[in-house]
C-alpha cells in the first residue's frame, strides 16, 4: 500500500460517529477495543515498570484512559488514575467504574504533582482529544507543567505515553510537554504527523473504524523501500541513453553554479540518460565542465524560450530554477505535455503565467509565502493556501518543510512525514530536483514521481555517517541501487 487515508482533527471526529451510527459498533465497545489493543502492544513495557499512572480527562479520551486502566489492573499492573472531575460521558464513567471493581486507584486530576509520581511508573496521558482547541485551560496547563518537570528531572527514567493524541499539542507552537510513545487509535491523524522528535515510538491500533467510507482530501505516503527504489532506478537491457531518462535543466545565475550542477549531477547518479544545461553564467558553464568534462552546457538569455529546439523535443522533463535569480529566469509559455519542475528563482517569475497538471512547484514556505504575499503562522496555515491555489491554477504543489506535502488538482494532498535531520543542510533542495527529474523522465506519474523521489531523498541521507554535506548524500544514491 503507497498511501492510506489521513484525518483531520474534525474528520476524525466524523469517522468515529459514523463508525458508531452506521457500523453498529456502541462507542463503549470502541473504547474497549483500543483499549485491548494497547495493552497487547505495550504490555511487556507495562508489566516490567512499577505500574502506570493516568492522566484523564473528562472526554472520551479519558474513557480511553479509564479502559487502559481496568485491563492493565485486571492483569496486576499497580494502576492510579488521576481524573478530570466533571460531566463524564456514560462511556467514561462505565469505564471509570470497571477501574473500582479491577483496583485501581482514583484521585482527583488537581491532586497530581510531579512529586506524585513514583520510581519507575509509566505516565500515561489520556487528557485531551481530537476534539481539543488551544489553549489549554489554567488547570491542564498546570498539569502539563508537571510534567515537564517530571521529564526535565528525570528524563527517559519517566516514560510519558500519550492515548491517541499528544494533549495539548498544536503543529505550529512548542509541545506543551515531551512524550516518549504516542498510541494512535481507529484512525491516521493530520495533526499527528508532525511530532519532531524522532525519538517518539509511534503505534497504530485500528479498531474497526469504517475507513474505507469515510471520503477524506489527505492521504498519508508509505516510503519506498531500498529494494522498491533500486528495481525503479535500473536500465533495462538494451536501453539507450534517451530510454534511461532525458532531461532538459535550466539554472546556476552568476554564482550559483553549484545548485545547477548538484540537480544535474544527481539525475545522472540514478542512471538518468542525458540532459542538457542552460545557463545565463559563463562562469557556471566553466565550472560545469571542469567537474564533469560529458556534461552538456549552453549559454542561455532570458529573452529566449527555453522549450524550443532539437534537444527540447526530445527531453522527457524540464527542470527550472536551481540556482537561477528570477531576473534570469525566461517566462515563455509551458509545454502542456512534458513534466516541468519549478523550483527556486523560477517559483515566483511563473507563478503568475499560465501552468497546468503537468507543472510541479516546490517552494518551501518562505518562497510560498513570496507567491502569496501572506505570512503564515506555521505550515498547516500555509498548506490551506496551497491546496486551494493548485486547485484554481491547476498544477502540483510540493510543499516543503520537516514534513512536506503534495498538493494536486484533483486528488487531494499527499503527505510525507518522515523527517531526516541529515537534510537539513544546504543544497539538498538541488539534490530533490534532481531526483524528481530522473522519476519523471522515466514516465511515472506526478504523485509516485515525488513518493520515489522522497524515499530516494531520506534513503541517501539515511545511509550517511554524521551529518553530510548535498554532496556526500548524491553520491549514497550509489549505495541504494547496489545495495537496495
Amino acid at each position: 500500500m503507497k498511501s492510506e487515508a489521513l484525518f483531520t482533527d474534525e474528520e476524525s471526529i466524523e469517522l468515529d460517529k459514523l463508525s458508531i451510527n452506521e457500523g453498529g459498533t456502541p462507542s463503549q465497545l470502541l473504547m474497549g477495543f483500543a483499549a485491548v489493543s494497547i495493552f497487547q502492544t505495550w504490555k511487556t513495557k507495562f508489566k516490567k515498570t512499577g505500574g502506570a499512572l493516568f492522566l484523564c480527562g473528562s472526554g472520551n479520551n479519558g474513557g480511553d484512559g479509564f479502559a487502559l486502566a481496568h485491563f492493565l489492573s485486571a492483569e496486576g499492573v499497580p494502576c492510579r488514575v488521576f481524573y478530570k472531575e466533571g460531566n463524564l460521558s456514560e462511556e467514561t464513567l462505565f469505564y471509570r467504574n470497571l477501574c473500582v471493581s479491577s483496583g485501581a486507584k482514583l484521585y482527583p486530576l488537581q491532586e497530581f504533582h510531579s512529586q506524585s509520581w513514583n520510581d519507575s511508573e509509566i505516565v500515561v496521558d489520556s487528557l485531551l482529544g481530537t476534539g481539543f482547541s488551544p489553549p489549554l485551560s489554567d488547570e491542564l496547563e498546570r498539569v502539563a507543567s508537571e510534567i515537564r518537570i517530571l521529564k526535565e528531572k528525570l528524563g527517559s527514567d519517566c516514560f510519558v505515553l500519550s492515548i491517541d493524541m499528544h494533549s495539548g499539542f498544536h503543529p505550529d507552537a512548542h509541545a506543551p510537554f515531551p512524550i516518549d510513545g504516542l498510541a494512535e487509535i481507529g484512525s491516521h491523524k493530520l495533526t499527528n504527523l508532525f511530532h519532531s522528535d524522532l525519538e517518539v515510538e509511534k503505534t497504530f491500533h485500528p479498531i474497526g473504524f469504517l475507513r474505507h467510507k469515510f471520503s477524506t482530501n489527505q492521504r498519508v505516503w508509505s516510503k519506498a523501500s531500498r529494494k522498491e527504489l533500486k528495481k525503479r532506478m535500473q536500465r533495462e537491457r538494451g536501453s539507450h541513453k534517451y530510454s534511461n531518462g532525458s532531461a532538459l535543466f535550466l539554472g546556476g545565475s552568476e554564482g550559483m553554479a553549484g545548485a545547477i550542477l548538484s540537480s544535474t549531477l544527481s539525475f545522472h547518479e540514478m542512471g538518468g540518460g542525458i540532459s542538457l544545461v542552460l545557463t545565463p553564467s559563463a562562469s557556471t558553464i566553466q565550472k560545469m565542465l571542469k567537474k564533469e568534462s560529458s556534461l552538456m552546457v549552453k549559454l542561455f538569455a532570458s529573452d529566449q524560450n527555453p522549450f524550443l529546439g532539437s534537444f527540447a523535443g526530445k527531453a522527457k522533463v524540464f527542470a527550472i530554477g536551481p540556482g537561477l535569480s528570477p531576473e534570469d529566469c525566461p517566462t515563455s509559455l509551458l509545454p502542456e505535455k512534458v513534466p516541468v519542475i519549478l523550483d527556486a528563482g523560477a517559483i515566483l517569475p511563473y507563478s503568475v503565467t499560465k501552468l497546468g497538471p503537468n507543472v510541479l512547484l516546490t517552494p518551501h514556505v518562505g518562497e510560498w509565502s513570496r507567491v502569496t504575499g501572506k505570512k503564515y503562522a506555521g505550515f498547516l496555515d500555509a498548506w490551506q493556501d496551497a491546496k486551494e491555489w493548485a486547485i484554481e491554477r491547476n498544477c502540483h504543489i510540493l510543499l516543503k518543510g520537516s514534513v512536506s506535502v503534495l498538493c494536486t488538482p484533483k486528488e487531494g494532498s499527499f503527505f510525507w512525514p518522515y523527517q531526516e535531520p541529515k537534510l537539513a543542510v544546504m543544497g539538498t533542495g538541488d539534490l530533490l530536483v534532481g531526483m524528481l527529474a530522473f522519476f519523471l523522465s522515466r514516465g511515472h506519474d506526478m504523485i509516485e514521481a515525488v513518493r520515489l523521489a522522497l524515499s530516494l531523498f531520506v534513503s541517501s541521507a539515511e545511509m550517511s555517517d554524521g551529518y553530510p554535506s548535498a554532496g556526500r548524500i548524491r553520491k549514497n544514491i550509489r549505495k541504494v541501487i547496489s545495495h537496495g
